[in-house]
């Protein structure tokens, strides 16, 4: 043995990629539509099977599906309102840190008279 060992030193690097762009959204939809037009009507019995016994995750009719951006998502779970507020008290929230949104909800929800 000439005094080096057997073992392999492997580096990875990782990319995480922290916002879909148009066209990130476009190639999962493409990838999504390829899969579902390979799927056998076997596969799909089977899928559709499962599910029906997951009544936490019933199959969604092709119908159902609308595919729409982050920001619209976000929209639709929150809820969207314009209110009126000094430039400079958003000014300081956003100087305070990228969290300001949320921020500005909770003093807005502490400020907010008892239901």
């Amino acid at each position: 043995m000439t005094g080096r060992s057997n073992a392999m030193i492997v580096r990875r690097e990782v990319f995480i990629k922290t916002e879909a762009t148009a066209e990130d959204w476009a190639e999962a939809h493409e990838k999504t539509q390829r899969a579902l037009a390979a799927m056998t009507p076997e596969e799909d019995a089977a899928i559709t099977a499962d599910a029906l016994l997951d009544p936490d995750n019933p199959p969604i009719e092709e119908d159902e599906i609308e595919f729409v951006g982050w920001k619209e998502a976000q929209f639709r779970l929150k809820g969207r309102t314009t209110i009126r507020v000094d430039r400079d008290i958003v000014e300081r929230f956003q100087r305070a840190g990228d969290d300001w949104e949320a921020r500005i909800n909770e003093a807005l929800r502490a400020a907010a008279p008892a239901e």
